[in-house]
């Protein structure tokens, strides 16, 4: 490491958190599908690489007085399981016990037992930034670095910069300051794994000496003790010139820091250091994976980065040579831009957590050859949920508009399919699961048309081609099919991707499959064009067609007749107008077409409103979701809203003076409907949308709430119908916020990192979770072309 990069940048400095600080946050690279999860007191994390949860390694992290050979018990961060009970890692025995079994328990086994004290919640402060993770005590301070940004397209971006965006690790810092001390401290982390298979490592770059440990070859931390802290302007103690950074590997850790020799046999590895008195010294880290060889089946693929990192050794070398002072400069920088950004401090928590949550589930394959960009979806490990990227657009087109692309034509290519629609004989009218089955017994079947599936499979294997993983017939509710949902994510997801890049020759080139969304949308529609979906798949066989909100009741989780489906077909018929317009001057017909649908489902909610102020969530007047009233009514106008802020259709359409053409203003009854709508919602004086705690309810029948749909509902309730003008809305949505924080951050939820559907404000499923990156839409910095040149 040069002498310049020894020196650290100045990082950003977010303030102490204001809430518990005892919750999970991932910390994660891009595309690598691993996290390195920490932050809940008295219970394991770490590595956890292709899992949908925490890692289960006992973390030991932090100083203990005297040098490493001192008696001292060890003062760590309380991130290991036992840490709040009796202050003491009591409860596991020492692994040096399995060879000892002949022998009687007398005082040399007794010694094996760690001593290790945890800090207790008043001893701590956690500044929790946008790329920083900070956790500060009286003794010395832990830094996590997780800055993000750009993924170059491997097509044409320069192998450097593809290399650096794909790095495989998390970079971090342990710091100790004893300039005022009259002793040594030693400083140190070590990892309890639960696994065999601990190797040591010992790299060099230069004069500078890189010790750490792996798991095999699949994982492993390095370390760089920075000699340059100096001595207290030279006025008192040694100089940490001499002094290295030093691996140590018992069954604990504290036996670990006192044996001099490593012990493979030992699963407890570590890496300390000792700050003689006078002196400050920092610890580099580096966290990283590597994964070779092929990692998906069905469609083989293996980790990007594997083109352009050859090792584990590779990787952690990088992480610690000039990669390193860039990242924390990178991080920095990220956390100022947050707190600058004048949203409210529970509103930048809810961006920082979401962004790390959402980037521990990327993962960028090379499946022959070729780039392919997966999400998965949280705890589940499903792969592409398409309900998900269809919210993930916002951030994706943003930072790597080519992997948006490339997810369109990996659906089409893979995962889209032709059906036919099923004409029911009883209509509107609700009716017994028996009459349902009698009624598609009596059914014709029409033509449908091209869909898509809800996902390309789950934990790393490609589902069949044409299929999903989560998709069943003969059902009603949880995993019944979404065709008529997935439809209109495709097309939106195209629309988003098409207005940002202004990448016309996509446009013009996936013609025939935007015509034929077109006519897929018409098949499933009643008899009048912009009518609402009449009509389930034929792949659901004797059942019903469900939406994204697939645990709810019929208020969201009920596609046919629904009224958030009604207002979301109408963004998706917008958004095939502007495809057309965006593509081939010369071809009218989808947009004439797509125009026609466009004029009539705001006459057809202007007129219900005129009945009915909160619109019926499902039309048929015998269902319970009749009576249900919905948020989410709303929420399709994300898309309108974020075309008309992209300067390619803008243009496109004539500048800023004519993006009435992109969609909402077009049609500014549906607006005002809507408007009307949230409006009688939120003043109501029942609270029946709201959570006793301030939190947001969805639907007003159902205790479930996705915090990433909220997150657009508030979006579009402030930027659309700029309810945020009147002071008792602006007062309910910072009391909500407060209320989405704790959500996160205590009870069950605090160990699930960043989750997504709540439960009466408890993270019940949808865990660890990508989605809740729409957040980001707070920001309204959607603007910019990312340059991948």
């Amino acid at each position: 490491m040069s002498q310049t990069n020894q020196q650290q940048a100045p990082h950003s400095s977010p303030p102490a958190f204001h809430g518990n600080i005892s919750f999970n946050a991932q910390h994660s690279p891009m595309g690598a599908f691993m996290s390195f999860t920490c932050g809940h007191f008295g219970t394991r994390g770490g590595f956890g690489l292709q899992i949908g949860k925490p890692g289960n390694q006992d973390l030991y992290i932090g100083v203990k007085e005297g040098d490493r050979f001192s008696d001292s018990p060890l003062k760590c961060l309380p991130f290991y399981h036992g840490a709040l009970q009796d202050d003491r890692d009591a409860d596991d025995r020492s692994g040096a016990a399995d060879f000892q079994v002949e022998q009687a328990a007398g005082p040399a086994e007794q010694n094996l037992k760690p001593t290790v004290i945890a800090y207790r919640a008043d001893q701590i402060r956690r500044h929790y930034g946008w790329a920083t993770d900070r956790w500060v005590t009286e003794d010395f301070e832990f830094t996590i670095f997780t800055p993000f940004g750009e993924i170059p397209d491997p097509a044409s971006a320069w192998p450097d910069h593809v290399r650096s965006a794909l790095f495989p690790g998390v970079t971090a810092r342990l710091e100790i300051d004893n300039t005022r001390g009259t002793a040594t401290k030693t400083g140190f982390i070590a990892i309890r794994f639960n696994d065999p298979g601990i190797r040591h490592l010992q790299l060099s770059r230069g004069h500078a000496q890189y010790v750490g440990f792996a798991l095999r070859d699949r994982l492993g931390v390095a370390g760089w003790l920075n000699a340059d802290r100096g001595v207290n302007q030279g006025k008192r103690g040694a100089s940490l010139g001499e002094q290295r950074a030093f691996l140590f590997c018992r069954w604990t850790a504290d036996q670990g820091l006192r044996e001099p020799v490593p012990h493979l046999l030992g699963t407890c590895p570590g890496i300390g250091f000792e700050v003689p008195p006078g002196t400050r010294g920092s610890l580099f880290l580096v966290f990283g994976c590597y994964l070779a060889g092929i990692v998906t089946t069905r469609l083989e693929g293996r980790y990007l980065y594997t083109r352009y990192f050859g090792s584990l050794e590779d990787v952690l070398d990088h992480g610690l040579g000039e990669a390193y002072r860039d990242r924390v400069q990178r991080a920095g920088q990220l956390d100022q831009k947050l707190l600058n950004s004048g949203l409210s401090p529970d509103q930048q928590f809810l961006i920082a957590h979401a962004t790390r949550s959402y980037y521990g589930s990327t993962q960028l394959l090379d499946v022959a050859g070729q780039p392919f960009w997966v999400v998965n979806e949280g705890e589940y490990c499903m792969m592409n949920t398409l309900d998900l990227a269809v919210d993930h657009v916002f951030w994706e087109l943003k930072h790597n508009p080519w992997v948006v692309r490339n997810l369109l034509d990996n659906f089409v290519r893979y995962y889209s399919y032709h059906d036919q629609v099923k004409i029911r004989a009883t209509g509107l009218q609700r009716v017994s699961a028996d009459q349902e089955r009698a009624a598609d017994a009596g059914s014709t079947l029409a033509p449908g048309g091209i869909s898509f599936c809800h996902d390309m499979g789950v934990h790393n294997s490609f589902s069949p081609f044409g299929h999903s993983s989560y998709e069943l017939p003969d059902l009603t509710g949880c995993f019944s099919y979404m065709t008529q949902e997935q439809l209109c994510n495709w097309i939106l997801i195209a629309a988003c991707y098409v207005a940002r890049t202004g990448d016309r020759q996509w446009a013009v080139q996936n013609r025939p499959i935007i015509l034929a969304c077109l006519r897929s949308m018409q098949a499933r529609r009643g008899k009048d064009p912009g009518d609402w979906m009449r009509y389930d798949s034929s792949r659901c066989l004797s059942g019903s067609e469900i939406t994204t909100y697939d645990s709810l009741d019929e208020s969201l989780g009920q596609a046919r007749d629904n009224l958030y489906i009604a207002v979301k077909r109408w963004a998706a018929y917008a958004g095939l107008r502007l495809l057309s317009l965006m593509g081939a001057d010369e071809d009218q017909l989808i947009a004439d077409e797509a125009g026609r649908e466009l004029e009539h489902l705001p006459r057809i909610l202007r007129d219900l409103a005129s009945r009915h102020p909160v619109l019926p969530a499902v039309l048929d007047p015998n269902s319970p979701g009749y009576h249900s009233r919905i948020l989410p009514a709303a929420e399709p106008l994300v898309y309108p809203l974020y075309w008309s802020s992209c300067e390619p259709a803008r243009e496109a359409f004539g500048g800023a003076a004519n993006a009435a053409n992109l969609g909402i203003e077009q049609s500014q009854c549906l607006v005002d409907v809507l408007r009307q709508h949230t409006l009688e919602i939120l003043n109501d004086p029942q609270r029946r949308n709201l959570f006793a705690d301030g939190g947001i309810r969805l639907s007003s029948t159902s205790n479930n709430s996705w915090m990433s749909k909220i997150a657009i509902f508030q979006h579009v309730a402030r930027e659309v119908f700029h309810l945020d003008q009147d002071p008792g809305i602006r007062e309910l949505f910072a009391r909500a916020d407060a209320a989405h924080v704790r959500w996160q951050t205590e009870g069950e939820s605090a160990y699930w990192a960043c989750s997504d559907q709540m439960v009466n404000g408890v993270a019940r499923a949808s865990r660890y979770y990508p989605r809740i990156i729409t957040t980001a839409l707070w920001l309204n910095d959607y603007h910019q072309i990312p340059n991948t040149q």
